[in-house]
């Protein structure tokens, strides 16, 4: 099953993983580019100084409280011009969720869009599997920004990272008997700077789900449904 997210600082932070399944059960860099203009740089190339799986990374360090990053005056945990695109709080199920976000211009940022992570266990349960590619390549997902799709099934695994964590993401004992995230597979953007100009109003939508259940070790099936929105508007002559 999908375990509740009852960590307060993931629960603030990542806003219960929205757009981005922990399953606990699972049973839960190369080239460097230029950012196409007005696209995110695809997964195995660079944008910002880091690649794609890097910025994930750092995403779930900060996200489960690893990873002490400062804060715009928007309350936006950014690294460096980029910013950590706060997640509406949904619980995976279809409900949809929406947040409104606030960017100053010239801010780019990363976007977590359907990511599983693997987890050890402190019971001699073996770590989870890795994923066949199948359950991304097959993804239902549409990403698009102010109408224009993104990201679709043509082009997903352009989005697609997978990585161990080194050192693990060590989880709160109340989690027992869940102990470590050892890794993630998942999909996810680096999105250069939204325009400010014609009052700065963005409009962002997901919608995503695994067209092929994941199954536990105890042969439970999972689906995992997201349709939120992000709300953006982006500052005009913000000292960035």
């Amino acid at each position: 099953m999908k375990r509740k997210n009852t960590n307060p600082r993931v629960a603030t932070r990542s806003r219960a993983l929205t757009a981005t399944a922990l399953l606990t059960c699972v049973a839960v860099l190369t080239a460097i580019q230029s950012v196409p203009a007005g696209g995110p740089a695809p997964g195995h190339s660079k944008a910002f100084g880091s690649s794609l799986a890097e910025w994930q990374e750092l995403f779930w360090r900060w996200a489960f409280g690893q990873a002490d990053l400062p804060t715009d005056p928007n309350g936006n945990a950014v690294a460096g011009n980029v910013v950590l695109m706060p997640l509406p709080d949904a619980p995976g199920d279809g409900t949809p969720g929406a947040i409104d976000v606030t960017l100053d211009a010239g801010q780019a940022f990363v976007l977590p869009l359907w990511n599983i992570l693997g987890t050890s266990y402190d019971d001699g349960t073996p770590t989870d599997p890795a994923l066949d590619p199948s359950v991304f390549q097959t993804l239902d997902i549409s990403l698009r920004i102010d109408g224009v799709t993104v990201v679709d099934g043509d082009n997903v695994m352009d989005y697609y990272t997978a990585f161990s964590f080194d050192p693990e993401i060590p989880l709160p004992p109340e989690w027992s008997p869940y102990q470590a995230i050892v890794w993630l597979q998942g999909v996810g953007v680096v999105h250069p700077p939204l325009s400010a100009g014609k009052g700065g109003q963005h409009t962002i939508t997901l919608d995503v789900k695994n067209t092929i259940p994941i199954t536990d070790g105890m042969g439970n099936d999972f689906v995992f449904e997201f349709h939120n929105t992000w709300n953006v508007t982006v500052a005009p002559g913000a000292n960035h």
